[in-house]
């Protein structure tokens, strides 16, 4: 539960419209997407006379969660289980339940039950297979929103995370073509023999064009922009000559000039072992695609600052390495610790130490510093990689401005404080290691700066480094 950060989170749009939806579709009073820990209920979504959480002990939907599997109750006060529980006796007075759980994928492939989507009413009424059938369907897409959270907050740890980050969305995409009734889509089919294509109402309408004012059959592959144009065009050449369907994403432009992303997919339909048509779907995936785009860079983000976070500066850090290296080049890492930030903190608040922070990342943004890239590690602690286009020689001025930059004054209700910035310089030729090797000799020339004079650099050289102090 740790893992997807979900318990005690503000309410979220795709889940309350999760629990409406369930509520209306099988025309109940209440309604829930619930998380159960080992002491209560948490309603991650509810609709209806519920509280916002309740103890575990006495709740329909833990007998869901605990049994991992559907649970129906026409009426609750006849079942023993359950005929005592205050939310039978007393509000909101459950008679009928039926629920379903709820799972995550772990990264070794189990599927772990953390919650339920249920339905309940104050009247009983006996359940039927396509209550449970829907609620199964629903269940499906509280789980991919929920693996949708874990996604993003995996990807912020790791590159590597990254990589598989994208994979789990590829995954959720394929979960919500299951619910089509909740997506923008349409079919269409080639005719071989004809050299004609024949489009559903949903395809008529992704492409902004009047339903029945027919297939613009020349034109159809002038929706798609190039290079995603040719590689439409490849992918079906493909399955013509070779009848092995395909999907794909793909940037469209619609009749009106809109941009959307959309996905497409295609295979080969054989009468008497013949193919005799192409046949497909094209769906309008703007706002996921929008959506993954918006994880992806969160994950890569900052939030106070707008800067790459620690994981993706460590990244961007062993790619650049790698590519100096490869080049032959040096490049060097500034490690930034910030002199009285704290007694920002304790003195203004920490509202004046967040504006601290944004001024100093804003300062790092200033065209001066263009391809340089900055990040910040935690705290008061920014990074920097310089790019090989600056030796040691052009490196010393601008250490000199950089300090300048970081001398701030803040000030709130009438008091002003004074910070300042310590730099650690370390250069890729002073060792063969890593990423993190070269950020550890950069803490250890900060140190040396701080314990020297705060608000000055030092250059780590060797395992012992005396190059001036700057500032």
């Amino acid at each position: 539960m740790t893992e997807i950060a979900l318990l005690d989170t503000p309410p979220e749009r795709e889940f309350d419209a999760l629990a409406r939806l369930a509520q209306r579709m099988l025309g109940t009073s209440m309604s829930s997407v619930t998380l159960i820990d080992p002491e209560r209920q948490w309603f991650k979504a509810r609709c209806g006379p519920l509280a916002p959480w309740t103890e575990r002990g006495p709740a329909l939907c833990a007998a869901v969660f605990e049994s991992e599997a559907p649970v129906t109750m026409a009426d609750a006060s006849l079942d023993p289980r359950f005929a005592e529980s205050r939310f039978v006796t007393g509000e909101p007075h459950i008679r009928f339940h039926a629920g379903v759980p709820v799972g995550v994928r772990q990264a070794d492939g189990d599927n772990v039950t953390i919650g339920t989507l249920c339905v309940l009413d104050d009247k009983p009424r006996e359940p039927t297979a396509g209550d449970l059938e829907i609620l199964s369907e629903l269940a499906c897409l509280a789980e991919a929103l929920i693996e949708a959270r874990a996604v993003a907050l995996r990807a912020a740890e790791a590159a590597e995370q990254q990589r598989l980050a994208v994979e789990r969305l590829e995954r959720e995409r394929r979960q919500f073509k299951q619910a089509e009734h909740m997506a923008d889509m349409g079919s269409w089919r080639y005719d071989i023999a004809s050299n004609t294509t024949s489009w559903s109402d949903g395809v008529f309408a992704i492409h902004e064009l009047p339903i029945g004012g027919g297939v613009p059959t020349a034109e159809i592959l002038n929706f798609f922009p190039e290079p995603d144009r040719t590689a439409f065009l490849d992918a079906v050449m493909r399955t013509l000559d070779t009848g092995e369907p395909f999907e794909m994403d793909t940037d469209f432009t619609s009749a009106k000039g809109r941009w959307r992303r959309v996905r497409v997919s295609c295979e080969i339909e054989l009468s008497k072992g013949q193919p005799v048509a192409l046949i497909g779907v094209i769906q309008d995936v703007s706002d996921r695609h929008l959506m993954e785009e918006t994880l992806r860079r969160q994950a890569r983000t900052d939030s106070l600052t707008g800067l790459a976070n620690r994981a993706e500066f460590y990244r961007m850090l062993d790619l650049s390495l790698r590519e100096a290296r490869s080049a032959g080049n040096e490049l060097a890492v500034l490690l930034i610790d910030l002199d009285g930030f704290k007694g920002v903190n304790d003195a203004l608040g920490h509202a004046a130490g967040d504006d601290v922070l944004r001024k100093v990342a804003d300062r790092l943004r200033q065209p001066c510093y263009e391809g340089w890239f900055s990040g910040r590690l935690g705290g008061d602690e920014f990074a920097i990689v310089v790019p090989t286009s600056f030796d040691h020689r052009r490196l010393s001025p601008m250490i000199d401005r950089l300090l300048r930059d970081l001398d701030t004054l803040t000030s709130m209700a009438g008091h002003i404080a004074r910070v300042t910035g310590t730099v650690g310089i370390a250069w890729s030729g002073t060792t063969d290691g890593d990423g993190d090797t070269l950020l550890r000799q950069a803490d250890a020339a900060l140190y040396t700066a701080k314990r020297a004079r705060k608000g000055t650099a030092q250059t780590y050289i060797s395992s012992s480094f005396i190059d001036g102090l700057t500032g």
